[in-house]
């Protein structure tokens, strides 16, 4: 494993409710509701195996796609895995709380091989992911990964990409030449 990247980010993560999770095989998968450096932050689990209960505070280093590929320090060794577990990520988006769920049981499998049992839906998720399609999957614009700092001090997350300023800015520019545009027809 690598040495951590001297430019990562040092946030810290507050876990603060299960959002839209809803139970899996005992445990809740989905999407969780954090403050990362006290900005809502909706993210989703990699570990089965770490416990982790509402209030929990812990610091951690935000890690990009571009960090995992120079070999920076995660908590989970393998930029393979991370590339899986990105596509999969990526399938989270536009899926319901219910199918978010088997992704989580998945992504939990390909992280901590065995750790859940796997529904058909999830086991299917796993299948595609770990097929070798996917082993070099470009998260870079998806997900960003949450490694606590020391690895046992907390829960492993992933967390959506923030949209640029720049591309809401464009958008809302576009928007109000659209208006205007329609506005002097």
């Amino acid at each position: 494993m690598g040495g951590v990247v001297a430019n990562a980010a040092t946030v810290i993560v507050l876990f603060s409710g299960i959002d839209s999770s809803i139970p899996y095989h005992g445990v809740y998968a989905g999407y969780y509701d954090t403050k990362v450096d006290g900005i809502d932050t909706p993210v989703m689990c990699d570990d089965f195996t770490t416990e982790i209960n509402v209030g929990n505070t812990w610091t951690a280093n935000v890690f990009t796609y571009a960090d995992v590929q120079s070999g920076a320090a995660t908590k989970f060794s393998g930029t393979v895995k991370y590339s899986q577990v990105g596509w999969l990520y990526n399938q989270t988006a536009s899926a319901t709380p219910t199918v978010r769920a088997q992704i989580a049981g998945a992504i939990w499998n390909i992280m901590t091989p065995g750790s859940v049992v796997m529904d058909p839906l999830a086991q299917s998720y796993y299948s595609q992911a770990t097929s070798g399609t996917y082993d070099t999957f470009d998260w870079s614009n998806i997900m960003n990964v949450l490694t606590p700092i020391p690895f046992s001090a907390g829960q492993e997350f992933l967390k959506p990409v923030p949209v640029p300023a720049s591309f809401w800015l464009l958008g809302s520019g576009l928007i109000g030449l659209i208006r205007f545009r329609r506005t002097t027809r």
